[in-house]
């Protein structure tokens, strides 16, 4: 009888865990951290305060988006580093809703993806190129006189980093999820509200107009 290859569960558990987490300092160059993605068509620009890398740094995160067949959108943030250093990034927002609520189905739901680049200054310094992939899945409730409305939100994704430069070239595969609240006051403006939970971590607030 040929004898069964036998796996080590420890060394199986080990590697999927290093594959699905990262060092929580790269957070401060993942450029779409909240990405404040939801289902539907927008158009407008936004602007954010953003709290990173566990609520040590702090930055601010300007988007520009418009909608369309494909809905588009670029965006670019400065956050602070630990040590005093920034980070800079940008990037670019690709989405398309392909699900509507119904009678069978509670939630609107939309493709995400995009691409983006984040470098820190100071010694030792690395960039990383993030191409992100995933879902958002939204529900809108308006109100009865049609004045404002409340989209909560969440969008899981999948994201393939690739570290550039300095001592830091890993590629990892990164899981994350953005939770979101958008609270719409009139035609033109709105208030957000993300957070990002996972592999990294974040969260901001800001308005779009």
């Amino acid at each position: 009888m040929r004898p069964r290859t036998r796996i080590p569960l420890r060394s199986l558990t080990v590697a999927v865990i290093s594959l699905f987490t990262g060092t929580g300092a790269a957070t401060a160059q993942i450029y779409d951290h909240p990405s404040f993605n939801t289902p539907y068509g927008e158009t407008g620009t936004g602007v954010y305060l953003v709290i990173v890398n566990d609520i040590n740094d702090f930055g601010g995160m300007a988007t520009f988006r418009k909608a369309g067949d494909v809905d588009l959108g670029l965006r670019a943030s400065v956050n602070e580093v630990s040590g005093g250093d920034v980070a800079l990034n940008g990037g670019v927002d690709i989405s398309s809703q392909f699900v509507e609520v119904s009678d069978e189905f509670p939630l609107d739901v939309g493709w995400v993806t995009g691409f983006g680049f984040g470098w820190a200054t100071g010694d030792g310094s690395f960039g990383i190129l993030r191409i992100p992939g995933g879902v958002s899945l939204a529900r809108k409730f308006r109100s009865d006189d049609g004045k404002w409305a409340l989209t909560p939100y969440a969008t899981p994704r999948l994201a393939l980093d690739i570290g550039v430069g300095g001592s830091n070239t890993d590629t990892r595969l990164h899981f994350d999820v953005d939770f979101g609240l958008d609270m719409q006051f009139g035609a033109s403006w709105m208030l957000r509200f993300g957070l990002t939970v996972g592999s990294n971590s974040a969260m901001g607030f800001g308005i779009t107009f």
